[in-house]
Formats: C-alpha cells, structure tokens, sequence
C-alpha cells in the first residue's frame, strides 16, 4: 500500500510515456504506413449541438490524455462544442500516433519524434498543439544512478551497461551529450528492460550502472531513496518541445473548425491549471482518477504554448545525426502548424 499510496502523490511532470524498443518503433511506423490508405473518414460535425454550438465528435484514446481528462472534466471540451468519444488505451504514444492513421482515432498525443518517424513512413500527421513540454524545473528523461555508486557522472557510463532502448526518447539525451563531450556512445552496452521495476532492482543490485526513465516513475523512483539523477533531456538537448496532440492531415483539411476548437479547449485547459495552486491541485485530481497517477504535465504559460519550430527542427537534426531519417527527409513544416492557435503570429 505505502508504494501505492507514494504513486497517487501530487508531481508536477511530462506526461508519462514508456520506454518502447526500436523494433516495435520500427514496426509501429511501417504499420502506419501500411494502414494510412485505410483509415476511415474523419467524425466530423453531427446534427447535435453543445452549448449553442454544433456538436464536433473527436475519438481520443486513453493513453497520454492528461489534459484531455482535465478539458472534459471542466467543460472546456462542451464550451467549445466538442464531445470526446474515449476508444481505449494503446501501448505507448507512438500506437496512439499508429490509431489516426489507421483511423481508429481523429487526434492523440505522442512525443515529437514518433510524429517525425510517422512522416518519414509517409503517414500525414501533424502536432497542433504542445501535450508535453520539458525544463530545468521539469524534466521528461532522467538517467539515474546509484547515490553513493561507482558511476556519478555521464562520463562515467562508456563501457558500463545502461538501461535505455536504442533510438528512442529515452536513449537521445545521453547519446547527444557523450557525443558533445567527445566520447563513444557506442562505448555504452544499451540495454533493454520495458518494466520500470525490473529497472529499478537492476541498478540497485548493481547490474546496471544507470537507468533511463520518464516521468513520472523518475521522481517516484528517486522518492524511495538511495538513487539520484545525473543527467535529463533537457540539460543534453535543451528542447522543450517534447510531445504534441495530432490529427491527420486530412482530418483537418475536413475539419478546420473543429481542430481550432480542440485546441482552445486544449489552452483553456492549460490556463486553467496555471492560474492557481487550487486549479492545479484539482486537476491532479481529475487526472489520478482517470489514469491511476495523481500528476498533471510540465506546463508553459499559455500564450507561450506554442508547438516550437526550433524545438522541432532539432529533433530532426538529432534523428538524422543518429541515422533514423535522412538528411532532408522529413522537414519541420511537415510536422506541426500552429494556425489553430490564437496565440500563434498570424
């Protein structure tokens, strides 16, 4: 129960997203092209109406909809019009990305990289708005060590075994950095464990030297005492942007409207959670009862929460130093438009 009870406790983060291998990343992307002349029309407007407004259906998974919970649960979604049809939990945020193109859903969240990955497989998604956002106060990755271990900086892991899935977000950061710092990244033993608490028995009996791990199971982790962090994405990337909410390209060429009104449900639900310590504390609420963790992302404030072209282009540029994509392959205007965002530039 005390376990438990510490996972229910309020922590202000990312929005969680496991670690997947590259092979499943791989296949995910390949299914998705495989299934993007299958998808089926988007939900479109009905005949029913909300609040004045003519009813928009929208098909949201269950996965990565933090603030999605938040907009529903506080009328953000109805003010505008919106009615969430939930169709069930995926694996992970790239199968929520697999579910629009394969027209199982009209919008998710993933990080941005699997929506760069999605294009380069020549499925049209594109982020409209951020889900996820990361900085020096919140991070997304954290690699972790033992407190008093052999191993107390990110140098110290060349040769050691490392529990972080090849091309992946949690394997990024640490690659990027050896590299900035002139060492090997192919000197470290990546290694492959998908449960966080077979990580975590991994590094404290000593058979790793260090764990890679999302939010929120990072800070939990760190919470049971004798671990500490010695590198996150932000302080090796320095990218905020690390996830957004998506349609298919067809579904907003359909429904321009109803794109825009999502993502002012979407602001209001940020604005709302940034206003005040009590707005916070009650969407922590809403968002451990629907999916089991008392949490709510790592927010900026909501003129700021823009989906960032740099952010984006560096993504890229890192996913094409790796070998993921071509160089030119995939381009940032392929992956994000801001023009549903009022607060945008026009």
């Amino acid at each position: 129960m005390g376990e438990k009870n510490m996972a229910m406790k309020s922590i202000r983060h990312h929005t969680f997203i496991r670690p997947f291998t590259a092979g499943l990343l791989l296949l995910a992307a390949l299914w998705v092209g495989g299934c993007a002349d299958k998808a089926s029309p988007p939900s479109g407007n009905e005949n029913n109406s909300i609040n004045g407004k003519k009813e928009v259906v929208i098909r949201l998974p269950d996965t990565l909809s933090d603030l999605a919970y938040v907009a529903e649960e506080k009328g953000f979604f109805a003010k505008e019009g919106i009615r969430i049809q939930w169709t069930g939990k995926q694996a992970h945020g790239p199968a929520n990305i697999v579910s629009i193109a394969a027209g199982q859903n009209d919008a998710a969240a993933s990080i941005s990289t699997a929506m760069i990955q999605a294009r380069k497989a020549g499925n049209k998604v594109r982020i409209v708005v951020p889900s996820s956002v990361s900085s020096p106060n919140g991070s997304h990755v954290s690699y972790l060590v033992l407190e008093n271990g052999p191993y107390q900086k990110p140098e110290d892991l060349p040769g050691r075994k490392v529990v972080a899935s090849p091309q992946t977000i949690t394997w990024y950061p640490l690659v990027v950095y050896l590299k900035s710092k002139g060492l090997d990244p192919n000197k470290v033993e990546f290694v492959t464990l998908r449960d966080a608490g077979q990580q975590e028995q991994a590094l404290r009996q000593g058979d790793v030297a260090a764990i890679a791990l999302n939010e929120p199971t990072a800070s939990l982790v760190k919470q049971r005492g004798g671990i500490k962090s010695i590198l996150t994405d932000y302080e090796a990337l320095g990218i905020s942007q690390t996830g957004g909410w998506a349609f298919s390209d067809e579904f907003i060429k359909q429904n321009p409207d109803a794109v825009r009104r999502f993502v002012k449900a979407i602001l209001d639900t940020v604005d709302f959670i940034n206003s005040s310590a009590i707005n916070e504390k009650e969407a922590v609420a809403i968002i451990g009862k629907r999916a089991g963790i008392a949490r709510v992302p790592t927010l900026l404030p909501v003129k700021q929460f823009l989906v960032s072209e740099q952010d984006i282009a560096k993504w890229i540029s890192i996913l094409e130093n790796n070998g993921a994509i071509k160089p030119g392959e995939v381009r940032p205007s392929d992956v994000f438009t801001n023009e549903f965002n009022p607060y945008a530039k026009k």
